[in-house]
């Protein structure tokens, strides 16, 4: 008896390519689900991120009788993060901080500057080359450290300084950080003009309609009666649920580049830092873009054409693009109201309810969507 066995042949070329091609195809279903998910969950994390910092707001409320952070110290430097940082457990990093008259920069670039250097102004640099993940939202572009330039001549340096995503609202109306003409040093922009062809006087950032702001001229450093006592949670009278208190903001994506040259005289950017920067000193009343946004520009306002790498002051385009909330998410971004609730707001809300979200006391009825 004779027994046969068959072999089974090898693939042919054209199965071989069919394989091929359904695994193709597959993975071209599979990624945009993969990225998405990942999307999900950097909007998630960045959402905790507003989350921690609403809590630390309030718990600074709580210790300072109902008051509020300022936005910064006018006319010295340090930013509304660094006051909240005992309550995002960086207790450590505000010790080592010198509030006042101390720069947040320095006239040649530290390569290694040391938090616990006996140097103030060391300890100032140090801080704000650290990075700390609560102040980046993970789907942001600008995370690298940037050699950052500020002022003009002569410029002073931070040689690795961390961008940040979570900005302060200041207002829900004036759409550019602006000089008033109140202020001092260089000339000021009087007014600006809205859509309808109106003519607003422009405010600093201690008489906007914000939740962060600071106090009048000549009170506002921290050198001259703490950090609080410009905003009191019983000041929004909107509701602390109809108001916005941070959002999210993402850096110029060329601010890599133009950071590390000097910042020419009357003009902007839109570099977000945490903690401290050393342009917020220099004129009372404007350059809060550094640290606060403004509702009363849409979300995601576009960066204008043909910008020079420093636009002037005076381009309402380039100003409302600088004080823009905005993000890597699609869509819109992430806000913490007052009341400490996190929200997704998409661009395409009405430009009149998005404007009374960021006034904590103009008495506007607003419905979210």
């Amino acid at each position: 008896m004779s027994i046969s066995s068959t072999k089974r042949g090898a693939f042919t070329l054209v199965e071989l390519l069919v394989v091929i091609a359904i695994i193709g195809v597959l993975i071209s279903l599979l990624l945009p689900a993969v990225q998405q998910a990942r999307e999900a969950a950097r909007r998630m994390q960045c959402s905790n991120n507003l989350k921690q910092h609403g809590l630390a707001v309030h718990n600074f409320a709580s210790t300072y009788k109902d008051q509020l952070p300022m936005l910064g110290e006018a006319q010295e430097g340090g930013h509304w993060t660094a006051f909240i940082l005992p309550y995002m457990e960086q207790a450590n990093m505000y010790e080592a901080l010198t509030f006042g008259s101390t720069n947040w920069a320095a006239g040649t670039a530290m390569s290694n500057p040391s938090i616990t250097s006996a140097n103030a102004a060391e300890r100032q640099i140090a801080a704000c080359q650290t990075k700390l993940e609560a102040m980046t939202c993970p789907s942001s572009t600008v995370t690298m450290p940037i050699y950052d330039a500020s002022v003009y001549s002569p410029p002073w340096f931070v040689a690795a300084r961390q961008p940040a995503n979570y900005l302060g609202v200041v207002t829900g109306i004036q759409p550019n950080d602006w000089k008033p003409s109140a202020g001092w040093g260089r000339s000021g922009i009087g007014s600006w003009t809205d859509a309808s062809g109106n003519s607003h006087p422009t405010k600093g950032h201690y008489e906007l309609d914000g939740v962060f702001i600071t106090r009048p001229s000549k009170t506002s450093r921290i050198a001259q009666g703490g950090m609080g006592g410009a905003c009191r949670m019983a000041d929004i009278t909107d509701g602390t649920s109809n108001t916005l208190m941070i959002g999210e903001a993402e850096p110029d994506p060329q601010l890599q580049t133009l950071a590390s040259v000097s910042e020419n005289a009357n003009t902007g950017r839109k570099d977000h830092w945490a903690i401290g920067g050393d342009d917020f000193d220099n004129w009372e009343g404007t350059d809060w873009s550094e640290m606060g946004g403004s509702t009363g520009v849409r979300i995601n306002y576009p960066r204008p054409q043909g910008s020079p790498n420093d636009a002037s002051d005076s381009d309402p385009n380039w100003a409302a693009y600088e004080v823009s909330f905005s993000s890597r998410h699609p869509g819109g971004c992430n806000f913490v109201s007052a009341d400490g609730s996190v929200r997704f707001i998409t661009e395409t809300i009405n430009a009149s309810i998005y404007s009374a979200l960021g006034t904590r006391s103009n008495g506007e009825v607003v419905t979210t969507q």
